[in-house]
């Protein structure tokens, strides 16, 4: 099934749209608002522009509430956020991170609880399982926006050309990366955060047991540990993943040494037009995977989420606003996919029937759909940055001979607690 976006397609929702700020603009400055939101988030000057948008249009439907825009690039945003949140002056409505629930929410008492406005969020457009994401401790602190998993995407050209196909299982992909190594090729780039990830899929798929028990307590021995580093040294060595795991990014598939990349399903789009770019043509791989598996080893996550500051003078107007932006079919098709295929299956649908969804987006979707029964939640600490930066400094002193293996596995397996215990 082949998806493209349709620029001539015009949504009731955007016509309506129009016809709200024609009619807001006469008739604004007669009806003063009664109350003042702020809502933070961060992103690109594209992610800035929709979000305003959007905003502009909450205030046609909502006149008696204005929102104040917070907004900031990525870069030194989860600093500045903790620094606003430890002063009590961050904002009303915020965009956070799914491992932030538990860095500043631990016992679901720092965010302001939305089980009391189920008269103000649709709370129908999302699974139960969708909501748990974001209870702590009976809590529900924050509701997800979009969710997302790393997959396999490959220049399906490169691989053609060598008389490769996409791999599905772990034998596959290293008998694809040995055939590569021989023109000094590499089958995979993939940054740090999704080398650990994938070492994970391939650790409990092949022990059948998860590494870690829940959020804060590790499920396996300093050997086990060292078992996943030779794993992630034998990718690197055979020519699986592309080593600049420190530094890795889209950019580098531009230099047609690698044929496939580790990627967000949202960033799809963005890894088939690099590929394009330099003449190839982009096919989704699967979740790669042992024969007769018992633990999928995959890992599912929300891309972000909305919360709202506990101690919030307007609550129900700021639930008002999450509302707006989680539900409301304009948001959606102003948002599109760029926080990941959104949660709200109203939201989903009005992309669907505006053709808004683009191919591979569309079937990282479905694959998503299709394995939910297997593809587990993701813990928090699976994404933290001190981990995932130990794991490939780590991974790269072992696989240079740096580190012995008993050195290596030591003092990952030191830091994983270290972490975990604070």
């Amino acid at each position: 099934m082949k998806l493209k976006l349709n620029s001539k397609i015009i949504s009731p929702a955007l016509l309506i749209l129009s016809a709200l700020f024609i009619f807001s603009s006469c008739n604004d400055s007669k009806k003063p608002a009664e109350c003042e939101i702020s809502f933070s988030w961060w992103g690109n000057d594209s992610r800035h522009e929709y979000t305003l948008k959007g905003i502009d249009f909450f205030h046609t439907i909502h006149p008696e509430i204005t929102v104040k825009p917070e907004y900031a690039a990525w870069s030194g945003y989860e600093e500045l956020f903790e620094k606003h949140f430890n002063e009590g002056t961050n904002a009303d409505v915020m965009q956070i991170n799914f491992d932030w629930l538990y860095k500043y929410s631990p016992d679901g008492n720092g965010f302001f609880d939305f089980t009391g406005f189920r008269d103000v969020i649709e709370f129908y457009n999302f699974t139960l399982p969708d909501l748990e994401f974001g209870t702590i401790k009976g809590k529900m602190n924050a509701i997800p926006v979009g969710f997302n998993t790393i997959i396999p995407i490959f220049n399906k050209t490169m691989l053609t050309q060598i008389g490769l196909s996409i791999p599905f299982t772990w034998t596959d992909v290293i008998t694809c990366a040995r055939v590569l190594k021989k023109k000094n090729q590499y089958l995979i780039g993939a940054n740090a955060k999704h080398c650990f990830l994938l070492v994970i899929a391939w650790f409990e798929q092949t022990h059948s047991k998860k590494i870690f028990a829940d959020n804060y307590h590790l499920n396996v021995s300093e050997e086990e540990i060292g078992e996943m580093l030779d794993f992630m040294k034998l990718l690197l060595k055979e020519h699986v993943i592309y080593p600049e795991i420190k530094d890795f990014s889209t950019k580098t598939l531009e230099n047609k040494q690698i044929a496939g990349a580790v990627a967000w399903c949202n960033e799809a789009t963005l890894l088939a037009k690099t590929f394009e770019s330099i003449g190839g043509e982009a096919a989704l791989g699967t979740f790669i995977s042992t024969k007769d598996a018992a633990e999928s080893g995959w890992y599912l996550k929300p891309v972000s989420m909305y919360a709202i500051k506990k101690s919030c003078a307007h609550p129900k107007e700021a639930a008002t606003l999450v509302n707006f932006l989680l539900n409301n079919p304009t948001m959606a098709l102003l948002q599109k996919c760029d926080k990941g295929v959104p949660a709200s299956n109203k939201s989903l649908t009005a992309l669907m029937e505006n053709n808004a969804l683009e191919e591979l987006q569309y079937s990282s979707l479905m694959k998503i759909r299709f394995n939910s029964a297997s593809i587990n939640a993701m813990l928090p600490i699976m994404e933290n940055k001190d981990l995932n930066a130990a794991f490939a400094q780590i991974s790269l002193d072992y696989s240079e001979n740096h580190l012995s293996k008993t050195e290596a596995s030591h003092e990952l397996y030191g830091k994983i607690l270290e972490l975990l215990n604070k």
